[in-house]
């Protein structure tokens, strides 16, 4: 780069930043672009992160990060496994960059960290075994459902439960609820409807019964204070869904291409999740590679 291109470029960086100042920067001590990108997952729940049988991890969530790293310009990346009910306390302890989750924004978790923009719509469903279908709710009246501690199933159980007379069965790892329901401990377990179908496909022991809409959405979670790196990954999901990459990532898992008025499609304004507290609606134009 001439030296006259580089005065340029840093003349537009300058003024970007005067007016635009959630403006990400490139590095920085808690993300230095020498070393891997540190995420936290609870690998288990597939689709999303998981234990292949040579003890690698896959999934969407893991592709979807792959890929921001690679954008990042970091040299590869590392999944932190934690448990669901400590990773929050991982995020704010700088243990990691931020979490694959995948997580659903709720009032609560958007009042303690910072979100990204959508990139995932979401409905609940109850994993059952085959052979123990539901065919509605009342079905499930007087049994144990089991729920991953910390998640949105087992916040929607604290409100539910005992409408529907469910007695409620709470793993620290979606891996042991799934197991419990096939050993038969619990007539089904609640997770993502993606998640369920993707465990039926895979693992015919099993079948999804009774669907719960609702109008969540999955968002990358960040410290409060980590607006400029939030806002930095924001600008790659965003060109990852311009470009059509985040939309391929999807039809690898779940085998249909994503809904086109989805939040794995759209490109919302601004940084984060619109009408959300971290929301910034003024953003520069983006700009893609």
């Amino acid at each position: 780069m001439t030296g006259f291109r580089l005065a340029g470029c840093i003349v537009a960086m300058l003024y970007l930043s005067a007016f635009y100042p959630g403006l990400a920067r490139a590095d920085d001590e808690d993300h230095p672009t020498s070393a891997k990108l540190r995420v936290a997952a609870e690998v288990g729940f597939a689709p999303f992160n998981f234990r292949l049988a040579d003890g690698s991890v896959t999934g969407f969530s893991y592709d979807l990060s792959q890929e921001i790293a690679k954008r990042l310009g970091r040299p590869g990346y590392d999944v932190v496994d934690i448990v669901w009910s400590n990773i929050f306390a991982a995020l704010q302890g700088k243990r990691v960059e931020y979490i694959i989750g995948p997580m659903t924004i709720t009032p609560q978790r958007a009042n303690e960290m910072l979100f990204g923009e959508p990139y995932f719509d979401v409905a609940l469903a109850f994993l059952t075994r085959a052979d123990s279908r539901l065919k509605s709710m009342d079905d499930l009246r007087g049994k144990t459902v089991a729920v991953t501690s910390g998640s949105v199933q087992d916040d929607w159980m604290k409100t539910n439960a005992e409408k529907y007379g469910i007695e409620v069965s709470r793993f620290d790892k979606t891996a042991d609820a799934v197991q419990a329901v096939a050993i038969k401990r619990v007539a089904a377990t609640m997770t993502t409807s993606s998640s369920a179908l993707w465990t039926v496909k895979n693992q015919p022991i099993f079948a999804t019964d009774v669907i719960v809409k609702t109008d969540g959405v999955f968002g990358l979670p960040f410290r409060k204070d980590d607006v400029a790196f939030r806002n930095l990954v924001d600008t790659k999901l965003k060109c990852m869904k311009r470009d059509g990459t985040l939309s391929a990532i999807y039809r690898k898992w779940f085998g249909v291409d994503p809904d086109p008025g989805s939040s794995t499609v759209k490109i919302y304004p601004g940084y984060g999740a619109p009408g959300w507290p971290g929301y910034v609606a003024e953003a520069p134009p983006l700009v893609c590679p």
